[in-house]
């Protein structure tokens, strides 16, 4: 069983992802480019996944860290995990089990050992493109003396008033599993109770989604406002292209939606869609017309979440 989560976050003010400098007082952001030269701000998939990773660790989880060699560490479990002298695994049972992120997010070991990642993302991308705004801060130098009052004032690339699209694939059947990448064997590390959880807590991540550069300044809410959840049988990501990046006339397409999802019926076996009231412009009561009930975009995730007569679906 797979999740497909297609999401749109509202962006008020933000310098979400930022980009190699190009010299000189000016930080970017990062930012892609269409064929008509229209620049669109985007969040990449790494930082996307550190956010959830963070979320993750807000919610309770544990999650590795890195030590100085850049290998994962495994915090108070790192004894039971690794065998440094040896370079590899020692325990992948107490792995899974005690750090989530490597579960659902994969790894690889500079000496050797990976993981494939259950949970595939695509980086957020800006629906409206990016209009050249900046703000200031100022770097303050350290000096001998404070009579000069030194300090270097910075532009900072900012992203305003915009909407950032992105989907994430869930693979249910790959996580709190070991699976060999030359065979395709299975080894289970967690049993279906646990599996079910861990999943649930990664939906409750995506709920409260949080994260994003100079965020000490530029807060930002980058949870999720529109959801189209799908439980499907594939790992086709066919919701990601719904909205194109700049729609005429300032309005979303309900019935871009509505065909995609009329379009896969064959591999879908469930749909929730959630909606923030006033966001949008576009009605989105065509979909309520065609049989898809709109609910808040909480509670769309949390009818993904696996039920406990749900379990041996998984």
């Amino acid at each position: 069983m797979f999740i497909n989560i297609f999401y749109i976050a509202k962006v008020n003010l933000a310098s979400l992802n930022g980009s190699e400098g190009t010299g000189g007082n000016i930080t970017p952001i990062k930012k892609v480019s269409d064929f008509k030269g229209n620049q669109f701000a985007y969040v990449s998939g790494q930082a996307l996944r550190r956010y959830l990773k963070e979320t993750l660790m807000q919610l309770g989880a544990i999650i590795s860290g890195v030590d100085e060699s850049g290998e994962p560490f495994g915090l108070e479990f790192d004894q039971d995990i690794f065998d440094r002298k040896a370079g590899k695994i020692k325990d992948k049972k107490v792995l899974f089990e005690k750090l989530v992120d490597l579960d659902l997010f994969g790894y690889m070991l500079p000496k050797g050992g990976r993981r494939w990642s259950p949970v595939k993302v695509s980086p957020l991308i800006s629906i409206y493109p990016y209009k050249g705004e900046y703000d200031y801060l100022t770097r303050k130098k350290r000096v001998e003396s404070e009579a000069p009052k030194t300090g270097n004032i910075v532009q900072v690339e900012i992203d305003t008033f915009n909407y950032m699209r992105g989907n994430i694939i869930i693979d249910c059947s790959k996580i709190g599993v070991d699976i060999d990448e030359y065979t395709y064997g299975r080894e289970e590390m967690l049993s279906k109770s646990e599996i079910a959880s861990r999943i649930n807590l990664l939906i409750d991540a995506i709920k409260n989604l949080n994260g994003g550069a100079k965020s000490s300044r530029n807060l930002e809410d980058i949870s999720p406002q529109f959801v189209v959840a799908v439980r499907q049988k594939s790992a086709n990501p066919f919701l990601l292209n719904c909205f194109s990046n700049y729609e005429k006339n300032h309005t979303f397409k309900a019935e871009n939606v509505l065909n995609l999802l009329n379009e896969h019926k064959d591999i879908t076996e469930k749909v929730s869609i959630g909606l923030n009231g006033h966001i949008f412009d576009d009605n989105f009561d065509l979909l309520n017309h065609n049989g898809y009930h709109i609910s808040s975009p909480r509670q769309a995730l949390d009818a993904m979440k696996i039920l406990d007569d749900e379990i041996n679906k998984i």
